[in-house]
């Protein structure tokens, strides 16, 4: 009988060229949690994602390791749904979900390597090159015009199917910047921005927010918290492009709100912080039943291999390895590849990493 017989829980710092700011969020480093899950004939899945400075890896160690060490593999979906259970107190957003997530997506990683199959085919989709979106455009203190106008063409030249910018939070300088991307890039893809939770409310976002029109958006994202369901829903009416929610949130029936009561157009998923693998499959049908497209949030090499089993995946988001954005790719050998403006699923089994652990151990937090 195969047995889930360990569960491993870690972060690493890994440096970045410069702070970034996010909003109200400082970010002088990446941190992320690392889960690894161990059969008991020597092989393991990973899960990881950014830990938001949250002591994520103790959480699953403390929630989930419990209830998991031990248990015969053939019966994950049993063990998952006690784990979810026993942790109801907890509620259905928050650390707790961010560490079950990242188990879930360990889980399925040693799975569909135990198959012997990438991870599409062992969910039973076929491999697909998904169109990709790249991440830039973060406001720095010497951004110019022409400094963003050079990110907007560099990035054009992957061919991805839109590009998105972080917001400045003046909404009017925003506008300036967004005409300044489009200037770099007239036919290029449509441009997205990242509001970072932080508009006060849609009355006092749309005025600039409806000037954006013009400049062939994709989406407006995160514009407001989590349950602020009324804003959304406001704001969603008196658009003329779509509202992009999702990307940190956790749960069926909370996307199943933010699809209904806040009517957003966007279903932004994360397998890592959604509740894992299976909820990620759950909620993409409910956006498909709702005629919603799902993007699908960094961590490309778990989405990859997931927009590759729904039907209406239509982004998987990138940051570029010299971007400056992110560090990730400090503690891999290789990363996927490109082709006409899509990053192409890898053949191996599993998610697919090439961890270099050498490098892995040298930034793991002690």
């Amino acid at each position: 009988m195969s047995i889930l017989k360990k569960l491993e829980a870690f972060e690493a710092i890994l440096p970045l060229p410069a702070l970034l700011k996010l909003g109200e969020a400082v970010i002088p480093h990446r941190e992320y949690t690392f889960v690894r899950v161990y059969d008991n004939e020597g092989n393991f899945g990973t899960g990881f994602a950014l830990s938001r400075n949250a002591p994520v890896s103790l959480t699953a160690l403390k929630t989930v390791a419990p209830y998991w060490e031990g248990q015969p593999l053939d019966n994950h979906p049993a063990f998952y749904e006690k784990t979810v259970r026993a942790n109801s107190p907890l509620g259905t957003n928050g650390i707790f979900w961010r560490a079950l997530s990242l188990a879930d997506c360990a889980l399925y990683d040693l799975l569909a390597q135990r198959a012997g199959k990438p991870l599409a085919e062992y969910l039973g989709g076929a491999l697909r090159p998904t169109p990709t979106m790249l991440v830039g455009g973060y406001p720095l203190p010497d951004e110019t015009p022409d400094s963003l106008g050079d990110q907007m063409r560099k990035m054009a030249a992957y061919q991805p199917a839109g590009i998105k910018i972080g917001s400045s939070s003046d909404y009017a300088r925003d506008t300036h910047r967004l005409a300044a991307c489009r200037k770099a890039i007239p036919d290029g893809p449509p441009l997205m921005i990242d509001l970072y939770w932080n508009a006060p409310g849609a009355d006092s976002l749309l005025p600039e927010a409806r000037k954006w029109a013009e400049f062939n958006m994709g989406w407006l994202e995160d514009p407001f918290p989590f349950d602020d369901f009324e804003n959304l829903a406001q704001l969603a009416e008196h658009l003329p492009y779509p509202v992009a929610v999702g990307d940190e949130q956790s749960g069926v029936r909370h996307f199943r709100r933010l699809m209904e009561v806040g009517r957003i157009g966007v279903v932004r998923l994360d397998a890592t912080v959604c509740g894992g693998v299976r909820a990620f499959l759950k909620i993409a049908e409910l956006a498909a039943e709702r005629n919603r497209f799902v993007s699908c949030h960094v961590y490309h090499h778990v989405h990859i291999q997931l927009a590759s089993v729904i039907p209406n995946a239509r982004w998987v988001e990138y940051f570029l390895p010299d971007s400056g954005l992110d560090s990730i790719q400090l503690v891999w050998n290789s990363d996927l590849s490109w082709a006409n403006g899509a990053l192409v699923p890898p053949r191996a089994s599993g998610m697919g990493y090439d961890w270099n652990e050498d490098s892995l151990n040298h930034y793991r937090k002690p």
